[in-house]
């Protein structure tokens, strides 16, 4: 069976949610992991559109060339149909939540107040579903 990435999504909102039980150490972790597992749910279905709809062969598992997949699937965003405001969007909105998901993954410091972590947290969760909404849209008006 075919993974849903859109779960990705249904588990960085769980992230999302701390209670006063939980340790500075693991809030900060759980918040963390709630804006990579954002990112990643829109990241996985947007180059799935690609690969599989627009049948683009750089994203393609048989493909010999390395391609670095995150830049490439949010430029082919930008780039692709310059009159499909949806895929200019998608384009920017995964350039976005990688830089948020490269913070969130690879900085020492992240934000010196969680209050501040917990602000991205909701931004990302937001930019990722309005991101996925407009994938599905794309995927909707491709089958028609």
């Amino acid at each position: 069976m075919k993974f849903d990435w859109s779960g990705y999504l249904d588990l960085a909102n769980e992230l999302a949610i701390v209670s006063d039980r939980d340790s500075v150490k693991t809030i900060e972790a759980k918040l963390r992991s709630s804006i990579s597992r954002a990112y990643y749910a829109a990241f996985c279905l947007a180059r799935n559109y690609l690969r599989d709809y627009l049948d683009d062969t750089r994203l393609s598992k048989a493909r010999v060339d390395y391609v670095n997949e995150h830049q490439y699937v949010a430029e082919e965003f930008k780039n692709y149909d310059s009159r499909n405001t949806n895929m200019i969007e998608i384009g920017k909105s995964l350039s976005r939540l990688r830089a948020l998901r490269n913070k969130a993954d690879y900085d020492d410091v992240f934000s010196y107040r969680i209050d501040k972590l917990q602000k991205e947290v909701t931004f990302s969760l937001q930019l990722a579903g309005n991101t996925i909404a407009k994938i599905n849209e794309l995927i909707e008006d491709t089958e028609a």
